[in-house]
């Protein structure tokens, strides 16, 4: 077995001296760079949610140049996460035979589809946007680490986001509010987040976030009342439909797990089942795959108040549709195809059959992967939820309480994308949150693992200790002396 105790303290956290006295899941405490990695997570999450744009009022289809300080802040958190991972290489090793395997085929694929991409250049850059997040996410729970610390670093960034949009709303309304006419855009506010969709969806997940804290009797209510608060607002000023439903389903599933009677919680995993499948086969409809679904559709139309557009968007879909079909079984590489605005971009196309509007991306999460890295790619996303999905169940076996917040998160994200693209795309501020889980899931396993070997061994050696072989019995017998012996 492996043993923290036998490595260098640069490699892996130590182990207490209490590693083995219960099953507490937070038994490995590494707290000496909790600040320096707080750092890190959080402007890496900034950097993500607040688009270069956000200062400068433009119409759509405005490109601002590249700018020099974002550049090298990039360049700074590629080369931190590098510097982490190398520091603590055992570690890293041991954890990554831990994540999920999807996850990694699927980072797999994007440096792959380089030699087939329509834009090799733009793809590399894709590649290295989203390297970064991984090796930041991971590098995070290498070091100053613990078993609740996930929820924290959201929690804290995500309000910080909230406070930061309702500040800049009231000091600058033109730039932080929407400037269309439309009925989903007439007085949404957008925030730091770019746009109103943006804000929603980062509202969303600080709702169930602060929603979760509570329920687990993480936070205190004062704390609860103030970030709720503050979440919900931004929630509501966004005017996103599917935000709002997002963290409805997903505040729900959370009372629905967290508030069972504890002699029922074995056949959550089935519920959490069901739910998910659920999602899956509106996913399967919303993409037309199989005819004859389209009656799912009508309780999210009435619920969230769209049309059977869904706002337009089954227009965005035809034309990704068509795309596709160009080459369906890998895709047209990583990133390649919304490059912008621009004469080479094969995106461009909207411009003309979408009076002058350039979406930026698929509204839905499934088309994109399926436009970028064909069904291939979308079989590598199904296989990393259904991995994500079976991790959390397990979790859910020794540490209920996290386990509810990783499926309550992969519940939102399941609903976000069937309108958004945020699966494990570099220009998503959500992947950000869904690399830090998967890392998270993947040392909480680790860990237990660790324990379950050191309660073992601990058994064993306590049972070695008390084991006293019985002495031979002693021969007697009688010398020709007549001493006897």
């Amino acid at each position: 077995m492996r043993r923290f105790e036998k490595h260098s303290q640069q490699n892996v956290p130590p182990t207490p001296a209490s590693a083995t006295a219960g099953a507490d899941p937070g038994w490995l405490v590494d707290t000496r760079y909790q600040k320096l990695m707080t750092l890190l997570i959080l402007v890496l999450m900034f950097y993500m949610a607040i688009p270069a744009t956000v200062f400068h009022p433009r119409v759509n289809n405005d490109i601002l140049p590249p700018s020099m300080f974002l550049r090298t802040l990039k360049v700074t958190l590629l080369c931190a996460g590098l510097l982490i991972v190398v520091w603590r290489h055992h570690f890293a090793l041991l954890l990554a035979r831990e994540v999920n395997k999807f996850f990694i085929a699927y980072l797999a694929l994007i440096l792959t589809s380089v030699v087939w991409s329509i834009e090799p250049g733009i793809t590399v850059t894709r590649f290295v946007a989203v390297l970064t997040v991984c090796l930041i996410c991971g590098g995070c729970v290498m070091a100053g680490w613990h078993d609740k610390r996930f929820q924290q670093i959201v929690r804290t960034a995500f309000t910080m986001l909230m406070i930061g949009s309702l500040i800049f709303g009231l000091i600058a309304p033109e730039l932080a509010k929407e400037q269309g006419t439309g009925i989903s855009l007439e007085g949404a506010w957008r925030g730091l987040l770019g746009q109103k969709n943006g804000l929603g969806h980062a509202s969303s997940i600080a709702v169930f976030f602060w929603v979760h804290g509570w329920l687990a009797r993480e936070v205190r209510f004062w704390k609860f009342a103030i970030g709720f608060g503050v979440s919900a607002t931004c929630l509501l000023l966004s005017h996103s439909s599917t935000a709002l439903m997002s963290a409805t389903f997903s505040v729900m599933l959370l009372f629905l797990l967290l508030r069972a009677p504890k002699q029922k919680r074995h056949y959550m995993s089935f519920i959490v089942a069901i739910f998910v499948s659920l999602i899956l086969l509106y996913s399967l409809a919303v993409l037309d795959i199989f005819p004859g679904l389209d009656f799912l559709l009508q309780p999210i139309i009435d619920f969230t108040g769209k049309d059977n557009t869904f706002s337009g968007r089954t227009q965005i879909w035809a034309v990704i549709r068509e795309h596709i079909r160009l080459a369906p079984i890998l895709g047209t590489g990583y990133g390649a195809y919304w490059i912008g605005p621009l004469p080479q971009s094969p995106s461009s196309v909207f411009l003309s059959k979408q009076s002058n509007f350039y979406p930026t991306e698929a509204h839905n999460g499934y088309l994109d992967i399926i436009n970028d890295l064909g069904f291939v790619g979308l079989s590598f996303l199904l296989g990393y939820l259904v991995v994500f999905l079976r991790q959390s169940l397990a979790l859910m076996k020794f540490n209920y309480t996290q386990a509810a917040l990783f499926v309550a998160l992969l519940f939102e994200e399941l609903i976000n994308n069937l309108t958004e693209s945020d699966w494990l795309s570099s220009n998503a501020f959500s992947f950000s949150v869904t690399t830090l889980a998967t890392f998270a899931l993947a040392r909480a396993l680790l860990e237990h693992r660790w324990q379950m070997q050191a309660q073992a061994q601990t058994l064993t050696e306590a049972r070695a200790a008390s084991y006293q072989p019985r002495r031979p019995a002693q021969r007697w017998r009688a010398t020709s002396s007549g001493n006897v012996r």
